[in-house]
């Protein structure tokens, strides 16, 4: 019987030292890149780095952004709140073909406006009455200084030929869309403050009302 050649003991011991060192070199290499990942996930930005992009923001944001004032904004709101109601009064009065009233109230800075079934130019029961209020913070006020139209006015609602309507100064416009006087109606919510100065003008003959803010230097007529 055929004896099976002899394996030399230093081969084996190569072999598996060979595929000892192989097996450990893969093992690094997956616990370099295990630990790579970890690392990488695991890391957040400190305190520093996101005070600095805070600030950095804010910097950018004061060059970026224009200066947006409240105040300013109800003004405007204010103003081109008159003159819509000033032309839906105007309107009904000529799709309803009857007289339309409209009063301003100082005092709760409130919008009076009836439709005067009769026209009889007088708040009857039987009239259609509607009161809105002036945006929140703004006031009816006069400036101290010439209006749109030259003059100062005398009054935050004014006109030559304005009449007292249920205890109200007013204004009536007629089913062909005339008003029975011209006038000037002026809002502000800071009254110090100038340049929060709104304007509307209307003229009697055609109805035509425009709207205005002061700039501070001159009475600037507004597209809306």
């Amino acid at each position: 019987m055929a004896r099976a050649p002899a394996v030399r003991a230093e081969s084996i011991t190569d072999s598996v030292g060979v595929a000892f060192r192989g097996y450990a070199a893969r093992g690094k290499r997956l616990m370099i890149r295990t630990r790579a990942r970890r690392e990488g996930a695991g890391r957040g930005f400190t305190l520093i780095e996101v005070l600095m992009v805070i600030v950095m923001i804010g910097i950018v944001a004061t060059w970026a952004l224009p200066r947006f004032s409240i105040a300013r904004y109800r003004a405007d709101a204010a103003g081109r709140l008159m003159r819509t109601l000033t032309q839906v009064a105007r309107r009904n009065a000529i799709t309803r073909q009857s007289d339309v009233i409209f009063s301003i109230d100082t005092t709760t800075n409130r919008i009076r406006v009836v439709q005067d079934f009769n026209n009889n130019d007088t708040v009857n029961v039987g009239d259609l009455t509607t009161y809105r209020k002036l945006e929140e913070g703004a006031n009816f006020a006069k400036p101290t200084w010439a209006g749109p139209n030259g003059t100062t006015p005398s009054a935050s609602f004014s006109g030559p030929s304005l009449r007292t309507i249920g205890g109200l100064p007013s204004v009536v416009f007629r089913r062909d869309g005339a008003a029975s006087s011209d006038f000037e109606l002026y809002t502000s919510v800071r009254d110090a403050v100038k340049t929060e100065y709104r304007a509307i003008t209307l003229t009697g003959s055609s109805g035509r009302t425009e709207f205005w803010k002061w700039n501070g230097n001159a009475w600037v007529r507004m597209n809306q």
